[in-house]
């Protein structure tokens, strides 16, 4: 019996199994992926500045399964069969604490160090408005003049603990509006506060840690058991991370520009050749966010009666009148992100 055909411009199933287990086999002997090797590369580097990588980018490693005299079908039983799939973001440990930490290659001709390490420094990361991810060192490279390290805390996705009362989802909208509207205030626009850029500190939740990949892991092979609900954590911190498509301007009226593409592709402004407010389309996306969530999930009923619609919808474009985002959040005929606060503070604690 032939093998089934390849759809049009695709691969046939015979060869997708056959790269699958070229893959296994290549991951099984050792072999480094490609966006490994930058790291396995500075290793020793970035040991001597104090940030320690996994066992599996070290210079001398040989894998576990290999040492263990282990058959290729016991590969996944072993923390260092973990690769990578992004080669610009890696995990490491602190050496000086013992503290987890992420590590971004960042290009130096973008604008996200600089306003990363502005939205860090004093006295705008005292503030308990500031929910950026704090930047916890800068490395520069040896030989690489065109990108830099940055050293974040390891987070958690939002969602990766489930939410068990309206008061927990309430005090991270809350936070996370707060957010939006600190950086506005000093001129950023975030331009992709979507999704996969938000995120919580959860060393307080998951007492034993988790793996930086396999999440619902400690070790990155055995699952944590025992969490804590948000609400039980009073200091849990919601922040924003990756500042790669962010700007920082010389004030936020009047402000024009172009292009640029995150998550959120549906606000009605979008165009790489007519100049749109991007401080009103970074409302817009955070918005249709929460409103997405209060949509899908059951339990959120009671968020509906908030005029999100205002936050996010016709009103938020480029035909809403407002100058700058100062003003769009001062004016009281809009239910903006600061007159919001009081509303999702009161939701947190009654829940």
């Amino acid at each position: 019996m032939s093998s089934a055909p390849a759809p049009p411009g695709g691969l046939s199933p015979a060869e997708i199994a056959r790269i699958l287990e070229q893959s296994r086999t290549e991951l099984f002997e050792g072999e480094l992926r490609k966006g490994e090797l930058f790291w396995a590369a500075y290793q020793p580097f970035l040991l001597s500045r104090g940030y320690k990588l996994r066992p599996r980018y070290d210079p001398d490693w040989v894998p576990t399964w290999k040492k263990l005299g282990k058959p290729i079908e016991r590969l996944y039983d072993y923390e260092d069969s973990i690769t990578i799939e992004k080669g610009h973001v890696l995990d490491a440990v602190r050496v000086s604490d013992g503290r987890k930490v992420i590590l971004k290659r960042v290009l130096t001709s973008t604008e996200e160090i600089p306003i990363a390490r502005y939205l860090s420094s004093e006295p705008l990361s005292s503030d308990p408005r500031n929910n950026a991810v704090p930047i916890l060192d800068t490395i520069l490279l040896p030989n690489d003049d065109s990108s830099a390290l940055i050293v974040m805390p390891l987070l958690l996705p939002l969602y990766a603990i489930p939410f068990r009362r309206v008061g927990e989802f309430a005090e991270a909208v809350r936070q996370y509006l707060q957010g939006l509207e600190f950086m506005h205030e000093h001129n950023i626009a975030h331009r992709d506060p979507c999704e996969f850029n938000l995120m919580m500190d959860a060393s307080e939740l998951i007492p034993s840690g988790f793996h930086f990949l396999r999440q619902r892991t400690y070790d990155g092979i055995n699952e944590w058991d025992e969490w804590r609900e948000r609400g039980s954590c009073e200091s849990l911190r919601y922040y924003f991370i990756d500042f790669g498509l962010s700007r920082r301007y010389s004030s936020n009226t009047n402000v024009k520009d172009v292009g640029i593409w995150g998550q959120d592709r549906s606000y009605p402004e979008r165009s790489s050749t007519v100049p749109y407010d991007p401080f009103k389309t970074d409302i817009y996306m955070l918005g249709n966010f929460i409103l997405r969530q209060v949509a899908e999930h059951d339990g959120l009923e009671c968020f509906r009666k908030i005029e999100l619609l205002s936050l996010i919808g016709v009103q938020i474009n480029t035909h809403a009148g407002y100058s700058s985002s100062a003003e769009f959040y001062s004016d009281p005929a809009d239910p903006a992100c600061s007159q919001l606060f009081p509303v999702f503070a009161v939701i947190s604690l009654l829940s």
